[in-house]
């Protein structure tokens, strides 16, 4: 079998590979085709690069990788010829590589090359295995592609939609006002508006009593909080039923005050804090973002772990790495949880897959499950059962 592997590798189906020159930024629709093509699969993590940086250049660091993978696919018996056509395409990437402010992954097998842009940074890593090693990658798969930021205080609300790393202006609705200002010279709160009393026999002569509904602290809360109701309204007739995540950015009390006044379900527990200015600091915010929705996921699913181990039946429930990976093989994993601190490495052979030399069992399970449309999350020791180095739900 091992031959009859080397020989269609060397016979040229590495011609038929799909070689995409444009950076795409990682989605999961996007790997999973990929995660299907038959080894063996290179994958090279690139950390962001900026001109004058210490450790080199991205281009030095691609032609490392290469030397490295040239190496551990001889030991694993493939051919001179073979392997300068794998590497071949990573070479001419080195040559025009002037490295990114963002992480790339680069995935190369028989079938394919491909670029991707990641929106969370990433350290430097090779990869040599029967399939793509991805595991590293399950947070930014698992995050949302679209969220929406919110950046309030009392002068002025902004909201923008994110994605790939890119955020976008987003008007809103008609009738709904940006600034605190606007909103009042629109309307006053009846909560604020001056009244008046018929007088008593304790106040002499006087007509009437001109009182309010309270001080002037009680009168700015009341504004604020029917400014943010305003604002969240509108915010979530813009969002609709897309069920895409909401972040907040600014000052303690702002971000207090719309959250009392919210009820928008995809509002996420964490906020950016301070002022900062979106056109100055889009970048750093941006980033922000991106870690406050991972750790939302991982709250989640830590969460959703614990809870399948309570209530699932306990034939469906599995921590047995090797019991996990024959299901994922089969079909039957419905989600996946792996330790972010364990690994398994070994050579795994079934059926037509072949791991062309040692690698992580607990990737290839993550491969297989996505393969077969179910999710896969890697989360801290602490969330899974006795800090096991795999937990699964399986569809039956």
């Amino acid at each position: 079998m091992m031959e009859s592997r080397l020989l269609l590798f060397r016979r040229g189906y590495i011609m038929s590979a799909v070689y995409s020159p444009t950076l795409e930024f990682l989605q999961l629709a996007r790997i999973r085709e990929l995660l299907r093509l038959p080894g063996p699969c290179v994958t090279i993590l690139l950390p962001p690069y900026r001109p004058g940086d210490s450790a080199g250049t991205a281009a030095t660091a691609l032609r490392s990788h290469v030397q490295v993978a040239a190496k551990q696919l001889a030991e694993r018996s493939v051919g001179k010829s073979a392997i300068a056509e794998l590497l071949d395409p990573i070479e001419k990437l080195a040559e025009s590589s002037a490295g990114s402010h963002r992480s790339q992954l680069i995935l190369r097998s028989p079938g394919a090359v491909r670029q991707f842009f990641l929106v969370q940074p990433m350290k430097d890593a090779l990869r040599v295995g029967g399939c793509f090693s991805i595991r590293r990658l399950l947070p930014q798969l698992g995050c949302s592609p679209v969220f929406y930021l919110l950046a309030i205080s009392k002068a002025r609300v902004d909201l923008l939609r994110c994605s790939n790393f890119q955020a976008e202006s987003v008007k809103l609705p008609g009738g709904v006002e940006s600034t605190l200002i606007e909103a009042l010279e629109l309307e006053q709160p009846d909560h604020t508006l001056v009244n008046r009393s018929s007088a008593g026999a304790f106040v002499g002569t006087m007509k009437g009593v001109r009182f309010g509904t309270g001080g002037e602290r009680e009168n700015t809360r009341g504004h604020l909080t029917d400014f943010y109701k305003s604002v969240d309204r509108g915010v979530q007739e813009v969002i609709g039923n897309s069920g895409a995540p909401l972040i907040l950015a600014g000052v303690d009390e702002d971000v207090s005050f719309y959250r009392a006044a919210s009820t928008a379900r995809g509002l996420l527990r964490k906020s950016i804090p301070g002022s900062p200015s979106l056109e100055r600091d889009e970048p750093e915010i941006l980033k922000q973002a991106y870690e406050i929705l991972r750790g939302d996921l991982i709250e989640q699913q830590t969460a959703a772990v614990r809870a399948a181990r309570e209530r699932s039946d306990p034939a469906r429930f599995a921590t047995d790495p090797g019991a996990i990976l024959r299901a994922a093989f089969e079909g039957r994993v419905e989600r996946l949880y792996i330790n972010e601190s364990a690994e398994m490495p070994d050579v795994f052979e079934r059926g037509t897959y072949h791991s062309w030399g040692q690698e992580d069992l607990l990737n290839l399970a993550a491969v297989q499950t996505l393969i077969h449309h179910g999710s896969a999350w890697e989360l801290p020791a602490s969330s899974l059962p006795e800090k096991a180095a795999s937990a699964a739900v399986l569809r039956f």
